[in-house]
């Protein structure tokens, strides 16, 4: 009789999106949701838990999952008496040849109760990671981070974790929290500063797709290029007030004041990168200073448009280039990646700061870029109160339900935001020129004129206006 084949382990897909849940799942997740409405914890732990056993990568469930139960035990009392840890001790020896069923036991038995438990966090983070399931993994020390947020082990792990998977922000992230609960911990210090400069690179590709730089023909365009619109100072100037700062960051790394100024000073200098690099550091050091963080979300945006615009300039140049197509690509997916960036960064911002009006237009604006029109809708809504917003919110709205295909509620705000605005300013314009072309395909042509009509009787070069009014007196 032969020996049984051990078996391998089934590799599950991670961050799986809820719109790729099977229909009997997604009833159950829906549940869930609703569940947790209702305050309902207990229910919507189980039901999670039921969804999750057969779908482990669904990391949002995961993560609904963790809050429940910790909602769930917030008001338990008593202490632990050891029972998980003996629970814990147990599962180990099974991690690698069962990991999803590992996690499934963890969370029935252990987190469900204590979802806050280390040990019982540590081995499933071993048991994600055995199964592939890496940012699930990363999750679980997340978790025991946010009940233990005095053992720095645990954010050295994460820190690590995310060094590994090349999440360079996150890394920084996490190890300036261990610097601003212990400067002495010169590890985390210097964990830090690798983390930023990688990530710096890696955003931009500099190591593996700035060749083309390289080739563009004419060298003095391209330094052009790089200058920009250089600030008031002399380049001389400039640089001397960087090398005195740089004497004083080398003596005081924390700070602050000398940090935010050489940032602010490489941000003259254009030089994004090194400017990302020093607000970043700033934020750390302030503990999460809203302006800081809005710095380092424009600089790495600015940083990103500067690749693209060099990299367009090269494609414009050098359009036989051999790997013209390969260039098309990068500068797509430059694009792409960058928005997709910009979208987490402003959720992660709403989290934090979910009454901020101007950070939910923000992100509706941004998930509009994305074409992500009805996640954008909900956040719109709710920036909808701030009366400094309201007109700008009503336009990015119409434009939402347009998109959608919604033409008689995209109407009513472009309407709504065209009768409360009394001079022509750019947002009216704006809201005027999309109403008429709503109009337009809804075959209603005096309207669509009207709409058109206004602008050019205070604007004749806003976009093609000139260019359809004057046409429909010939087309007539």
């Amino acid at each position: 009789m032969s020996e049984p084949q051990e078996t391998e382990t089934p590799q599950y897909q991670d961050e799986v999106p809820e719109s790729a849940l099977p229909g009997k799942l997604l009833k159950l997740y829906n549940k869930a949701e609703s569940a947790v409405e209702l305050r309902n914890w207990g229910y919507a732990v189980s039901l999670l838990q039921a969804v999750l056993a057969q779908e482990p990568g669904f990391l949002h469930g995961r993560k609904m999952l963790r809050a429940a139960a910790i909602k769930d035990n917030e008001n338990a009392k008593g202490l632990k008496l050891g029972a998980e840890a003996l629970k814990v001790l147990k599962m180990q020896s099974q991690v690698k040849k069962d990991p999803i069923g590992v996690i499934n036991a963890l969370e029935k038995e252990v987190l469900a109760g204590d979802p806050y438990n280390p040990q019982g966090n540590e081995l499933f983070y071993d048991a994600a990671i055995a199964a592939g399931l890496p940012m699930t993994a990363g999750h679980a020390l997340e978790t025991v981070m946010q009940g233990h947020p005095d053992n720095t082990k645990f954010f050295h792990k994460l820190g690590d974790f995310y060094m590994d998977q090349e999440a360079y922000d996150k890394a920084a992230e996490i190890f300036s929290q261990i610097v601003a609960k212990d400067r002495t911990d010169l590890t985390a210090s210097k964990k830090f500063k690798d983390a930023t400069a990688k990530g710096s690179i890696a955003s931009q590709n500099w190591d593996k797709d700035g060749d083309w730089r390289d080739l563009l023909k004419n060298k003095d365009d391209a330094a052009e290029i790089e200058k920009g619109n250089r600030a008031v100072l002399t380049p001389e100037q400039r640089e001397e007030r960087i090398a005195q700062l740089t004497e004083q960051y080398n003596a005081d790394p924390n700070d602050i004041e000398v940090v935010k100024e050489l940032a602010t000073c490489y941000e003259e200098k254009e030089d994004f990168n090194t400017a990302t690099t020093f607000y970043e550091w700033a934020l750390q050091l302030s503990a999460g200073d809203t302006a800081l963080e809005r710095k380092v979300s424009e600089m790495r945006e600015s940083a990103g448009r500067r690749y693209q615009r060099d990299l367009e300039a090269f494609i414009q140049e050098n359009p036989d280039h051999p790997d013209i197509e390969q260039y098309k690509l990068q500068l797509a997916e430059s694009k792409k990646g960058q928005l997709e960036e910009l979208i987490k960064e402003s959720e992660d911002r709403v989290t934090r700061n979910p009454t901020d009006t101007e950070l939910r237009y923000e992100l509706g604006e941004r998930l509009f870029q994305g074409e992500r029109y009805r996640d954008a809708i909900q956040h719109l809504q709710q920036a909808k109160s701030s009366p400094n917003l309201r007109i700008q919110v009503m336009n990015m709205l119409g434009k939402c339900y347009d998109k959608m295909g919604m033409t008689d509620l995209a109407a009513t705000q472009f309407e709504e935001a065209i009768s409360e605005l009394t001079g022509m300013d750019d947002t009216k314009k704006d809201a005027l020129y999309n109403l008429g072309l709503l109009y337009e395909r809804m075959e209603n042509k005096e309207k669509y004129l009207t709409c058109l009509k206004e602008v050019y009787a205070v604007d004749y070069g806003y976009r093609d206006v000139a260019e359809r009014v004057e046409n429909s007196y010939t087309d007539a």
